[in-house]
């Protein structure tokens, strides 16, 4: 098989050369000769022999983000030219053994039909297994581009596992526009919808504080080397598989953060490897490896996504202390439980509040702080937050029922109905249940303007939609009751 370089290109560990323990060791100098030759070929439109010199130099060195978008225009010019797919041949001698063998093998398959975003999504998945995260996040809006295309479209199934890639190499907006297409594509995936909200959440967390976790932050290094210790002592001694991979995959990311203190791409890929490994002292570390980058290099997402650690262990410690009650209760634990409760409420809807702050424009945010504004009681925070998520297209419906609802809290029945109605019409019948919920919602804001005001055509209309939601389901909440009471309104007002 053709190799455009030597082995020197990898170090084997432990004497023994293998895909699981091979380390890349790029070759940016021997990388740049080759493209050079490629971009001659390029030149005299010779696509074929670019592609190939291209991809010698991509072997040597797959990180420059620029090159590949320059291998895409010119993979342009060979598609508008006319220029046919990869034959197997070819593929059989550009492909090899590693992982950057194989992310650079579906590269030259996607340049010989660079249309086709299936191909272009492959390569963002191959480069997601060479730990390039950083070219599926500059390729994310080419195949959003791509897939959005006449006769390119993706199906829910594609839409959610592109929603799932994109979201692995911190491609946040474009994670979430797929996300959003795929819930439009299928919007009874109740599941999606609420891995939509989850990753709205962790795209404002990194881009996280509410105190420290057990001790100060203290000296980062010193942390990072007693941590590392402790675990060694319980770590097996005949790691293989994965989980080797995985522990040789923190060690770098530790390796690189300690010799780059002030990368924030090395904070990034070290938290991320902690956070896989989910123990309570990879969870802690994570936290202590974020607030450091948030220290050097005042970047607010690292800030955001601490204090989501931070959220995260306080849901925890409540979640045990609430079944603690539950099989053991005592006034002392009680007591203890509704404190620690009111604390952690305060904590997110301080922390969402600063959030909206420093990101006005982000919905979703909003979304979220109206939600925490209620449970603390605040209609007026809540209804504020919920009018500027409506402009979230995604938002629209579920922002527009709580905001109905924050006016029937306040006895605004006429402003309630109004955002009912909006709402349904926007909904479009594209869900049963939330359809339902919000003929409900505006049953219940009828009945009561129709009693307030004494109008007997309010009740009518708040009986046709009580009516039409039992004819539906007559199980649905206290639909027999809501009719037997509505029923009794409308023979009152006559």
């Amino acid at each position: 098989m053709y190799t455009p370089f030597g082995d020197h290109i990898f170090m084997a560990l432990f004497g023994k050369k293998s895909e699981s323990t091979e380390v890349f060791v790029p070759d940016p100098e021997q990388a740049k000769a080759w493209f050079e030759r490629a971009r001659q070929m390029a030149d005299s439109n010779n696509y074929e022999s670019a592609f190939v010199f291209f991809t010698s130099g991509f072997k040597l060195d797959p990180r420059d983000i620029g090159v590949h978008k320059e291998v895409l225009q010119i993979a342009t010019k060979y598609y508008n030219d006319g220029g046919s797919q990869a034959s197997n041949k070819q593929i059989k001698q550009i492909d090899g053994t590693t992982n950057v063998d194989k992310f650079v093998t579906t590269l030259f398959i996607w340049w010989h039909d660079v249309m086709n975003a299936k191909h272009g999504i492959k390569a963002i998945t191959a480069a997601v297994n060479a730990e390039l995260n950083s070219f599926g996040t500059a390729m994310a809006d080419t195949i959003i581009s791509l897939s959005s295309k006449e006769g390119k479209s993706l199906t829910h199934k594609e839409l959610k596992a592109l929603m799932e890639l994109f979201r692995s190499t911190g491609a946040w907006d474009q994670a979430i526009k797929v996300g959003q297409a795929a819930l439009a594509a299928k919007p009874e995936d109740a599941v999606l919808e609420r891995e939509l909200n989850e990753l709205a959440a962790e795209r404002a967390m990194t881009e996280g504080g509410y105190g420290q976790i057990g001790e100060e932050e203290g000296d980062f290094r010193k942390f990072v080397k007693d941590i590392d210790k402790q675990r060694e002592l319980e770590e097996d001694e005949s790691l293989a598989g994965s989980a080797g991979s995985d522990e040789r995959r923190a060690a770098r990311a530790k390796k690189d953060l300690e010799e780059n203190p002030d990368s924030p791409d090395a904070v990034s890929t070290y938290a991320k490897v902690l956070k896989k490994q989910d123990t309570p002292e990879a969870i802690k570390l994570a936290f202590q490896v974020l607030m450091h980058g948030y220290k050097t290099t005042k970047q607010y997402r690292f800030r955001m996504e601490a204090a989501d650690i931070k959220i995260s262990m306080a849901s925890k410690q409540l979640a045990k202390m609430k079944e603690q009650l539950s099989t053991n209760p005592s006034d002392d634990l009680q007591a203890k439980f509704e404190a620690a409760h009111i604390e952690f409420k305060a904590f997110r809807k301080q922390e969402f509040q600063e959030r909206a702050a420093k990101y006005p424009t982000d919905r979703t945010i909003r979304f979220h702080l109206g939600e925490l504004a209620i449970e603390d009681g605040d209609m007026n925070l809540a209804m504020e937050c919920f009018q500027k998520a409506k402009d979230e297209p995604r938002l629209r419906v579920r922002a527009g029922q709580e905001l109905g609802r924050c006016f029937a809290a306040e006895g605004w029945h006429t402003e309630a109905t109004g955002e009912f109605k909006e709402s349904i019409k926007a909904l479009a019948g594209g869900d049963n249940d939330t359809e339902l919920s919000l003929r409900y919602d505006l049953m219940q804001s009828l009945a009561s303007k129709a009693k307030n005001d004494d109008n007997i055509d309010l009740a009518r209309e708040a009986m046709e939609i009580c009516s039409s939601i039992a004819r539906k389901d007559i199980s649905y909440r206290d639909i027999r009751e809501c009719r037997r009471t509505l029923d009794e309104l409308v023979k009152e007002l006559e």
